[in-house]
């Protein structure tokens, strides 16, 4: 869970044919990031590499055979800040699978 409260933003990824360009509710569950439009939509970003931007601002590289960029506008730099120091512990441990 993401603990008290949730964290929105605008979410902007290439999927489909149109992309995905939507404000959602970011929601981490057992380490992994979810990207949720509720009642429609729902897909996990698992990152090779994240870009923090701008203050508000973070760019989630999921590889080409994923969702490629998936983009994250914040409403607050302490929003970014949160989501960015859950993704890069998503991200090491995933590194750490690979590498033993």
């Amino acid at each position: 869970m993401n603990g008290d409260k949730d964290v929105w933003a605008m979410v902007i990824a290439p999927l489909g044919e149109a992309g995905y360009v939507k404000r959602s509710r970011i929601h981490f569950e057992r380490g992994i990031c979810f990207v949720v439009d509720p009642g429609k939509n729902m897909f996990e970003v698992v990152p090779k590499k994240i870009e923090r931007v701008d203050a508000v601002t973070l760019v989630a590289s999921t590889g080409f055979w994923h969702y490629g960029d998936v983009r994250m506008i914040f409403d607050s730099s302490a929003d970014a800040d949160m989501i960015e120091q859950k993704l890069k512990s998503e991200l090491s441990k995933s590194k750490g699978k690979n590498l033993g």
